[in-house]
Parts: C-alpha cells; sequence; structure tokens
C-alpha cells in the first residue's frame, strides 16, 4: 500500500475528528463478497439486468472514509437527488483490504463502478487491468487545465490516464518560532542552513530536526522531498544526486542533530516530539496542525518549505478517484465531474483534512489562503511531485526504504546501499 495504515488513518479523520484515530470496521471476506454479488460492477441485477433507483443508471462507489464518510454521504445525497439519469450508492471497504478485494472482484466480474485509491496505487491498478482508459474524456473536459499537474500525473499509467485526483496533501518543514527567536536564527532555506541550524539548535534535552526513517512507506515519503532537491528519482538510486541526498541525512544523524529512533519513529512519533518542544524542527504534513494546536496551544510554530538543494520540492500524498473496466462509465464520469467541480471538491477536501487538487480553488478559497498554517502548504503543493508513478511502487518504495536503514545503521555505506536498491529496482523495470 502507500503510506503505513496509521499514518493514513491519521489523515482520513483529521477534518471530522480533529486528527484522533479512527477504528477501522474490519469486514469478513465472505461479507464483502456477499455484497459485491449484490450491486458489484454496474449493478447487474437478475430481475431487470441493470440496477436502477427510481427509474435511474445506479453507480457503485467504493471508499475507505472513515472521519469524513458522513460529509462524502451528504454530497451523495445531493448528487442524488440533483439527477434525473444517475443514483450513486456507496460501500465503505478498510483501507488495508481494498487492492485484495478489487483484485478478488476483477477475477469474478463483481466489480464497482467507481473506486478510491492512495495515489501511489493507481498505476499499479491500471497495470492490472481493474481501471476504465477515461483519457479522452479527461483532455476533452474543459476543466481538466485546473488541476495541479503533479496531481493530475499521479492518474497517468503508459501515458493514458485512469483516475482523476481527488485529495492531495505535501510535507513541509514545521519549526518552533520561540526556539529560533531565541537562538536568533530564521528558518533555513538550504541544505547547509539546515545542517548548521540543526546543530545550533540541539541541546541534552532537545534535537534539533526529526524526520521519519521508519521502515514503511512513511520513510520512502520523508527523503523523496530531498531525493527530488538534488535532482534524483527513483529510477536513479546509484546517482551521485541521490547519494548527496541520503548523505545528508546521514550526516546530520552522525552529527547527533537528530535522534538514533528516527530509525523507528513515524510521522504520529515526531508530532509528539515537536509538540512536547523535543525536537526544534520536523518535516510533517498539515493532517497534524490541528493535533499541534491541542497538544501544546502555547507553543508558536511555523511551516515553510523543506529546504532545497537545487530546487524547492516536496512529495505529494493523497487520494485518487478511477472508474473501473467494469462500469458504466459515461454515468461515473458524470459522477466524477461532479465532485471535482469547485463547488463540490473544496467542501470534500476541507472534510478529509486534505488540500484540493485544483489550482483554482487552492488559490481562490478563503479556507486554504487566510488561515495562517495553511497558507503556509499552498506554496508547497504547488512544488509537490508524485512518487513514481510506478505499478511496482510498493517494491520499489521498499528498496528505498531498506537502504535507508542500512545506510543510516552503518551496515552498508550510503553508496552500496544506493547501489542495492537501484539493482532491485531496475530488475523490476
Amino acid at each position: 500500500m502507500g503510506e503505513s495504515l496509521e499514518y493514513r488513518n491519521t489523515k482520513r479523520n483529521k477534518g471530522v475528528l480533529l486528527l484522533k484515530k479512527g477504528l477501522l470496521l474490519s469486514f469478513c471476506l465472505f461479507v464483502v463478497l456477499g455484497l459485491a454479488a449484490c450491486s458489484g460492477g454496474s449493478s447487474i441485477t437478475e430481475e431487470s439486468g441493470t440496477g436502477t433507483t427510481d427509474g435511474k443508471q445506479e453507480i457503485l462507489l467504493w471508499h475507505y472514509y472513515t472521519g469524513s464518510e458522513e460529509y462524502l454521504n451528504e454530497l451523495l445525497d445531493e448528487f442524488n437527488q440533483s439527477q434525473e439519469d444517475v443514483h450513486v450508492k456507496s460501500e465503505y471497504v478498510p483501507f488495508s483490504d481494498i487492492k485484495k478485494q478489487l483484485s478478488i472482484g476483477s477475477a469474478g466480474g463483481n466489480l464497482p463502478d467507481i473506486i478510491i485509491s492512495d495515489t501511489v496505487d493507481n498505476a499499479a491498478l491500471a497495470s492490472m487491468g481493474v481501471l476504465a482508459d477515461i483519457t479522452e474524456k479527461v483532455e476533452s473536459w474543459q476543466e481538466t487545465e485546473n488541476f495541479l499537474q503533479s496531481p493530475l500525473q499521479s492518474t497517468v499509467y503508459e501515458e493514458k490516464h485512469y483516475g482523476m485526483p481527488l485529495t492531495s496533501n505535501a510535507l513541509g518543514l514545521f519549526y518552533n518560532k520561540g526556539i529560533f527567536e531565541e537562538a536568533g536564527i530564521a528558518p533555513p532555506e538550504t541544505w547547509k542552513e539546515l545542517k548548521e541550524a540543526a546543530a545550533e539548535l540541539t541541546t541534552d534535552e532537545r534535537k534539533g530536526l526529526g524526520i521519519s526513517a521508519v521502515k514503511s512507506e512513511e520513510a520512502t515519503f520523508q527523503f523523496y522531498p530531498f531525493l527530488y532537491s538534488a535532482g534524483g528519482d527513483y529510477q536513479h538510486l546509484a546517482s551521485k544526486e541521490a547519494n548527496k541526498a541520503l548523505s545528508l541525512i546521514k550526516d546530520m544523524l552522525e552529527a547527533g542533530s537528530m535522534s538514533e529512533d528516527i530509525l523507528s519513529s513515524t510521522q504520529d512519533d515526531l508530532a509528539t516530539k515537536f509538540s512536547a518542544e523535543q525536537l526544534a524542527m520536523m518535516v510533517n504534513g498539515p493532517w497534524m496542525i490541528e493535533r499541534l494546536k491541542e497538544a501544546n496551544p502555547d507553543m508558536d510554530f511555523g511551516i515553510v518549505p523543506i529546504p532545497k538543494d537545487q530546487k524547492v520540492s516536496s512529495v505529494l500524498g493523497g487520494d485518487n478517484i478511477e472508474i473501473t473496466k467494469e462500469a458504466n462509465v459515461d454515468a461515473s464520469w458524470e459522477f466524477l465531474t461532479w465532485l471535482l467541480a469547485p463547488e463540490q471538491i473544496e467542501g470534500f477536501t476541507r472534510s478529509t483534512g486534505y488540500f484540493p487538487p485544483r489550482q483554482d480553488v487552492l488559490n481562490e478559497s478563503d479556507y486554504w489562503k487566510n488561515d495562517e498554517y495553511l497558507k503556509a502548504f499552498i506554496p508547497i503543493m504547488e512544488a509537490a511531485e508524485a512518487r513514481g508513478p510506478s505499478p511496482d511502487w510498493p517494491k520499489i518504495s521498499e528498496a528505498i526504504q531498506i537502504a535507508i536503514q542500512e545506510s543510516l545503521t552503518d551496515s552498508k555505506s550510503v553508496e552500496a546501499a544506493l547501489e542495492d536498491a537501484a539493482a532491485k529496482v531496475n530488475e523490476l523495470e
């Protein structure tokens, strides 16, 4: 999957539950299959041949939202009441189960019409033959030009579109303003300034910087802005650019500016330490803002882009929405374009704690541009780049995670760890 399940759940519930972790429902396999048999695909029924509600074509949406499910249902009701020909219903499938259930549904001819997936899973689902090619619709839709390019690129597999971006987020550098003011230094803008600030702000009670290097997607997610900034990418891990990015992290760890527990620290763990003022800086995302404000109301913090090497960069997270190969494509596209219109997508992304994938909504909505913290992420979102896209992303990410762990624990040199990771990635190409 994409980011860790714990990480995903924290993000899902931010808008409604203020970042308190939601409880995932567990569906037994026979229940999911029973539901799919009743309403999967284009909602075919034995009695009528086509699922209908009051004469409308019925389409089925699978999602994994918990905290924002109520708002999603309100949007579905609004859409259904406004339509003469289409009716959308939804089913919850746990994030950890959705790819498995899609594989089962694809083999048995019981797919839903529409699905929501992690951005990094879009290419994999397309390569599995689960999704419909909607390139012509995407390219002819007049609103497509209003979307940020990186979220839109995350839907592309073999130069064709297999979905649309639904929600987006990215990583920035959080810093404690009080600590910086006391030290008389400004937030770092370059790697050199980052190393200097992290070292200067480290004390016996506090580390200068925290990142997540745990063996999960979170480590890849956090490493990627540094890799991008140096001019590297996952296809060239045995490069001087990748070596420079990983060496930066290793140098700060060896200098004592970061704690050795970054190897087991999640992004949640970073937020806990930052709110306790045990970190002067951390790399994290906007879903942590409300949590920090609740945990330490007296702490004054700021957010800036992650310091750069060659260019300012960040990494894209979020969800895409796709139409399956067995769907009523025209009816499904009608719903997608309605949901992705500014009036709907602004409220929906606010409810999930994400950012809209549309440039126009991001720039014009008062919600993001007037908030002290959220507005700092607007330029960061514009610089964020997608992971991949690749159908082999889980294996690629694992190779990167292993390289990070091996180099930071001194079991291998940075160069050797990255060369081994590059060999693993090359075998997948």
